[in-house]
């Protein structure tokens, strides 16, 4: 990955994590890794465990963020989610998956604007 997808990625996820504590989520992990994968953000919204994926651009050429997540990588979102619950709580409690997608200004990085989105995957 590039430095700058990197850095692209880092800020998205940084403008992520204010937003969610301006909402009074309280932030449990940040990129946590396993074997399946990385969740970009683990939170809980009173007694609910958020697992949130941030998705970063900087233009729409190739479509909004919120367009990006594919059945696949639906499908490892979900999978990520259980193996963190398992791991982690090793019972069943209340969780979703979020999406924040974020557009940045591509000349300094700001944040344009910031959709978040509950429970983005079902069943």
């Amino acid at each position: 990955m590039t430095k700058k997808r990197l850095r692209v990625g880092k800020t998205g996820e940084v403008a992520a994590r204010s937003h969610l504590e301006k909402l009074g989520y309280k932030i449990l992990e940040t990129n946590y890794r396993c074997p399946l994968g990385e969740i970009d953000i683990i939170a809980r919204e009173n007694s609910t465990t958020v697992i949130v994926e941030v998705r970063t651009k900087t233009g729409l050429e190739f479509g909004r963020p919120e367009e990006s997540i594919t059945p696949k990588k639906a499908h490892r979102l979900r999978r990520l989610a259980l193996y963190y619950l398992q791991s982690v709580y090793k019972r069943e409690i209340s969780c979703r998956i979020d999406l924040v997608a974020v557009i940045l200004n591509e000349d300094d990085n700001s944040v344009r604007t910031l959709s978040h989105i509950k429970g983005i995957l079902s069943g």
